[in-house]
């Protein structure tokens, strides 16, 4: 089999700018075209040089290729410290592993075939740039996947957070969602409103309270107006209205909590300027959370 010297190195050249740039993507570096095509030629003239210099077999060891790999990164990205150092050379790997899988299972279904030596494909007659395709199409696919279920990872854990809701001397935790659609405030004294699911409260509310939400009540104007009026609690609770949670001109019943506390242990905060909105329907379709907090309350 003839192989081109000027092909292959072409070949790696696209390849290695492409895992560059991934690279740079996930690890949401600013690099510059000029080092994102120095790296890319960096590892395609290795691949060349080790063609050219079969018998040197240094060049085919582990640790050249790991060698290789670090001056890759330190002249693409050049990592001012050693943590970020090492993450962007494992995110590196990551992505020449998926090309590299790409490239396999292309091997796999090529009818005039191929084979593997010294970690370099070589593919039988004219497939060579149907290679490169196939394995980008496949290289996008399986990053858009990779990228989504990070990104809705990372979106979750950094916007849900534990709340503690205290109310009569009484107390629950929950979890809840930063909401940054959720600007709802009361109109009377413009403190923000927290929205909060009914069955998640129901140990805090006074009887006559659950009653109405209990009967579906929640929006007879009058029934509710005339309940909350008879409650002792009546200074403490509010009608919110409201024009979201899939309703339009629709009403919230709201009351003052002695407090909440928002975040984890260690950084939890005191917030007592707050109206927790009663919402009787379900905020998660997975149970994920139980409340919507206003990114005023986190700020």
């Amino acid at each position: 089999m003839e192989v081109y010297w000027d092909v292959l190195v072409l070949e790696n050249f696209v390849i290695n700018y492409l895992i560059l740039l991934v690279t740079a993507k996930f690890m949401r570096l600013r690099v510059s075209t000029l080092r994102l095509l120095t790296g890319a030629i960096v590892g395609a003239l290795y691949v060349g040089f080790i063609i050219l210099q079969p018998d040197l077999r240094v060049y085919y060891t582990t640790i050249a290729k790991i060698l290789l790999s670090i001056f890759i990164i330190a002249i693409t990205f050049s990592p001012r410290r050693i943590i970020q150092f090492i993450r962007t050379l494992a995110i590196f790997y990551i992505s020449t592993f998926i090309f590299a899988g790409a490239a396999f299972a292309f091997l796999f279904f090529n009818e005039q075939g191929g084979f593997v030596r010294n970690g370099i494909a070589y593919v039988y007659g004219q497939s060579q740039w149907r290679m490169m395709v196939f394995s980008l199409i496949t290289v996008g696919i399986i990053i858009k996947i990779f990228w989504e279920v990070i990104q809705s990872r990372l979106i979750k854990e950094k916007l849900l957070v534990p709340v503690k809701i205290s109310f009569d001397n009484r107390v629950i935790d929950l979890s809840a969602l930063i909401d940054t659609g959720n600007s709802l405030k009361d109109p009377l004294t413009n403190i923000p409103v927290m929205v909060v699911e009914f069955n998640a409260l129901q140990e805090l509310l006074p009887q006559e309270i659950k009653g109405i939400f209990a009967g579906a009540q929640e929006n007879d104007l009058n029934y509710v107006t005339t309940i909350i009026s008879k409650s002792k609690w009546f200074s403490r609770f509010r009608l919110i209205p409201f024009c979201s949670l899939g309703k339009e001109n629709g009403m919230l019943i709201g009351f003052k909590p002695d407090f909440i506390e928002i975040g984890e242990v260690e950084d939890r905060r005191d917030i007592k300027n707050v109206i927790v909105g009663i919402y009787n329907r379900s905020l998660s379709s997975n149970e994920e959370y139980k409340a919507l907090l206003g990114p005023e309350l986190v700020a």
